[in-house]
C-alpha cells in the first residue's frame, strides 16, 4: 500500500509541475493498474514466480500470474512500436535503410529495448548497416522514433 501512495505522490509532483509524466503500467488480472514513473528507472525481473520491480524509490514485487501485461504511457523516448512494413531493403551483407537524412538521430535496438553498438554509414537519404556487426536475431532501427523491425537470419 505504501508504494502506491508514493507513485501517487510522485504522480501528483510531476503535474504539478507541468511535466508530461513517462510511465510504465502494469496491468493487473484483476483488472487494475499500477504506474511507475521512468525518471526513477525501474527494473523489471522475473525471479521464481513473482514479478519484481525496484527503483531508486521504491520496490514491489507480484505473484506472475497477477501481472498481465506491461504498457507505457506518456511521451516515451527511445523505442516506439514498429511500422507494419519496413522500409529497407537487404543488399547482400547489409540492410540498406531508405530515406534518413544526415541529421537524423539513428540507433538500434535489440527487442528488449537494450541499444546495440554498431556504425551506420550515411550516404545520401541512406543508412547502411553491415549485417556482420551484429549477431543473428530480430532487431528495431529507431529514426527519430519512427522504427522498423528486421532480423538477421
Amino acid at each position: 500500500m505504501q508504494h502506491k501512495r508514493l507513485l501517487a505522490f510522485c504522480a501528483l509532483w510531476l503535474v504539478a509541475f507541468g511535466l508530461r509524466a513517462q510511465t510504465l503500467v502494469l496491468h493487473h488480472a484483476d483488472g487494475t493498474t499500477t504506474d511507475v514513473e521512468l525518471f526513477t528507472q525501474p527494473t523489471v525481473q522475473f525471479v521464481n514466480d513473482k514479478v519484481v520491480i525496484a527503483s531508486t524509490v521504491l520496490s514491489m514485487e507480484y505473484p506472475k500470474e497477477q501481472v498481465v501485461r506491461f504498457t507505457y504511457r506518456g511521451s516515451t523516448l527511445g523505442v516506439q512500436a514498429p511500422k507494419a512494413e519496413a522500409d529497407y531493403s537487404r543488399e547482400a551483407d547489409r540492410l540498406v535503410f531508405h530515406g534518413i537524412k544526415a541529421t537524423d538521430c539513428v540507433a538500434v535496438y535489440k527487442p528488449n529495448g537494450i541499444r546495440v553498438p554498431v556504425r551506420i554509414a550515411l550516404n545520401g537519404t541512406d543508412a547502411v548497416l553491415p549485417l556482420s556487426q551484429i549477431p543473428q536475431g530480430v532487431y528495431l532501427l529507431s529514426v527519430n522514433g519512427r522504427t522498423s523491425k528486421f532480423t538477421k537470419p
